[in-house]
């Protein structure tokens, strides 16, 4: 299960003291966690990896004794930014190692992963690598914990197999490794929209704030928080699409002494649930955020250790859980506040609700800290309606309108607004506006813009009047001005076209990419470290000197070519675009292109009869002959070698055959085969076969 091992990762965080596990100073541990909703295009994106990584860390920097300054969080890390994290965690170690601490280091990431390794925005962390790093970091105790799909694969590269926990030891002075995962190696890892994480680390975080605290001494043991959040978690998985998800480990541990994860006391507020209440409870914070999910059972206290700040707590009873009931909680600093089965209210399921169908249907409207209007529309849907500025403080999921911004500072739905839309994270839906939309978090959906879109990740479209720039896109990019992205796995649609990577088609008057091997250019001038470049020079059977730029990938290019020859003392030009396909083996090349061109000369002086007017008619003026034009369909089918020992690129010697056919239109018959006559096919149009030799530089 994806969270199972995000739990793991806070438990083993709490190796400690015998008594108290923050009380020994000795001891210092060392944290690299990361969150990485971005697995890349081909994967789904991830709503809460990032902030539930985040969710970890605070629980144990408020409950758990650790330092601030010994935890590093990765947000959204690629593979190159992980292994930077992993060399500043190996530094951080080297330092407190002089120092003579005793050293407990840990790993967790929250994320994708398939049976290969971590994902990281596409890009492939293998197990036997981080296994290798891990190695390296001289530390007493290594532990990785893995929040992902398929993560129990890293169990199986050192003979790793299921055997007793050690999670029901008793350990404090620990030496050894271990490796936990949330899943099998073929199980899907589990996330909540409706809590709004992960499920254990959901049931986790909860048991660490006291609801797991079975003895009632203030302090959650590494045991109690695991079974809490086991069992609260298998009970809700069980039923879900997903299934019940079973973690995997390699562990190797010996050692004596006790596990705290959490010491309830040492908050600073604190919530203290009456003997006499009985049911399931729901902690919020802002009406919104879910703090704490718990059953909380007649006849016993429970203390949740929580920050400073207002809440709501609401409180399910009865048989089916249908009775609900409600208690507004201030909580301040240094403050522990009872709440008794009296201090809560009963809740109307008609309050707010609108009149008519609407009511009937369930929608409710509220009027915002921001003076926006919020219609819950049910099911987790929200309309949100502000007449300027409409800001968004907690995630939401449905539409955000306003006249002129739109902000979402958490988890986004759609947005519209006449001048910019700016989401601060994820959005899951589109954002639409007159100038620029910005989403700091990627994007499930797609984006329109009169001007500017941007975003790290798009699984979905981006139209923009003028740009669109995007890290990752699954889908398209279309715009009037430039597209550009680190990676796409669709298509790109503008006049200037930049991509890292492309796994599509890229079309416009200029594509620029870094590997164009997955996907296909499409434009005037197109250029990829590997795709085809090359400058031709030949001479053909009419006499034609050209020139031609050929680009594209590795087997489609398309051409731009220009040539002039001599006829009757006079010069003759030749412009033409063509497209081709080629095949290579070794320093053998076969190409077949199919090109157009335009055929004019020079314009000559000379006299004809023009009417200018009726007095006096049809007047005899000098002016120049009006310019002439042939057209002039080609199949070439080619042949070249790559010289040895070539220069700038490779110097290629080419040549190949042709057919010609001849459009002039009613015109002057402009070219024609130096060796042979041209044969003609009906009125203005003439064939004949051709040839060329000539060189290529390029590849």
């Amino acid at each position: 299960m994806r969270t199972l091992a995000g739990g793991l990762l806070v438990l083993l965080l709490a190796l400690s003291g015998a008594n108290s596990c923050f009380a020994d100073g000795s001891i210092r541990r060392l944290v690299l966690a990361a969150g990485a909703n971005n697995g890349g295009v081909d994967r789904d994106l991830l709503r809460y990896a990032v902030s539930d990584a985040e969710n970890f860390v605070r629980v144990l920097e408020e409950m758990g004794g650790i330092d601030p300054a010994d935890v590093l969080i990765l947000r959204e890390p690629d593979r190159r930014s992980f292994n930077e994290g992993l060399g500043q965690l190996q530094r951080r170690v080297q330092a407190a190692k002089r120092r003579g601490d005793r050293l407990e280091v840990l790993v967790y990431y929250s994320g994708h992963a398939d049976e290969e390794g971590l994902l990281l925005s596409g890009e492939t962390l293998s197990y036997a690598f981080l296994r290798a790093q891990l190695q390296t970091v001289e530390a007493d105790v290594h532990i990785a914990v893995l929040d992902a799909c398929a993560s129990g694969a890293i169990t199986r590269l050192k003979g790793g197999s299921r055997q007793q926990s050690f999670l029901a030891d008793e350990s404090f002075d620990m030496r050894g490794y271990a490796f936990l995962t949330s899943s099998s190696a073929d199980e899907a890892a589990q996330e909540s929209d409706q809590i709004g994480a992960s499920f254990f680390t959901h049931y986790l975080v909860s048991g660490m704030r006291g609801a797991a605290d079975v003895t009632g001494d203030g302090r959650v043991t590494l045991n109690e928080a695991y079974q809490f959040a086991f069992s609260e978690t298998l009970a809700r998985t069980t039923g879900t699409i997903g299934g019940a998800q079973h973690p995997a480990y390699d562990i190797k541990m010996s050692g004596t002494g006790d596990v705290v994860m959490t010491d309830v006391r040492s908050t600073t507020a604190g919530l203290l649930l009456a003997e006499g209440l009985d049911g399931r409870l729901f902690v919020r914070r802002g009406r919104r955020h879910l703090v704490a999910e718990l059953y909380k059972p007649a006849g016993r206290v429970i203390e949740m250790g929580l920050e400073p700040g207002n809440y709501t707590v609401s409180l399910a009873t009865g048989a089916s859980g249908s009775a609900l009931l409600a208690a507004d909680v201030a909580l301040v600093e240094g403050q522990r506040i009872e709440l008794a089965r009296a201090d809560f209210r009963a809740l109307s399921a008609e309050a707010t609700a609108l009149r008519g169908r609407l009511q009937d249907e369930g929608l409710k409207v509220a009027l915002s800290e921001n003076n926006n209007v919020d219609i819950d529309m049910g099911e987790g849907y929200n309309l949100s309606l502000g007449l300027f500025a409409n800001t968004q403080e907690e995630a939401f999921r449905g539409l955000q309108f306003a006249w002129l911004v739109n902000q979402a500072k958490a988890r986004a739905g759609s947005q519209i607004s006449l001048v910019g839309n700016l989401a601060i994270k994820d959005l899951q839906g589109w954002q639409a506006t007159g100038t620029v939309n910005w989403s700091v978090g990627a994007v499930q959906g797609g984006q329109v813009a009169g001007a500017l879109n941007i975003a790290p990740q798009v699984r979905g479209w981006q139209v923009a009047g003028s740009s669109n720039i995007v890290v990752d896109i699954r889908g398209w990019q279309v715009a009037s001005g430039s597209n550009i992205a680190r990676r796409v796995k669709g298509g790109q649609f503008g006049a200037l076209n930049i991509a890292s990577t492309v796994e599509g088609w890229q079309v416009g008057m200029v594509n620029l990419s870094g590997d164009i091997s997955g996907g296909q250019p499409l434009g005037l001038i197109n250029y990829s470290r590997t795709g085809l470049f090359n400058v031709n020079a030949w001479r053909d059977e009419t006499g034609l000197n050209g020139f031609a730029l050929s680009s594209g990938s590795r087997t489609f290019y398309t051409s731009l070519s220009v040539g002039f020859f001599e006829k009757s003392g006079q010069r003759h030009w030749a412009t033409g675009l063509g497209l081709g396909l080629q095949k290579t083996q070794g320093a053998l090349f076969s190409a077949l292109e199919l090109n157009q061109y335009r055929i004019t000369r020079d314009v000559d002086g000379g006299n004809y009869r023009i009417d200018v007017g009726v007095n006096p008619p049809n007047v005899e003026v000098e002016v120049g002959d009006p310019k002439p034009e042939n057209y002039l369909t080609r199949l070439r089918l080619m042949a070249g070698w790559k010289m040895p020992g070539g220069f700038a690129g490779g110097l290629s010697i080419v040549g190949g055959l042709s057919l010609n056919m001849l459009w002039t239109e009613g015109g002057e018959h402009l070219v024609e085969p130096q060796y042979g006559s041209a044969q003609e096919m009906g009125d203005d149009v003439f064939f004949w076969p051709g040839f060329s030799m000539g060189i290529r530089m390029g590849r």
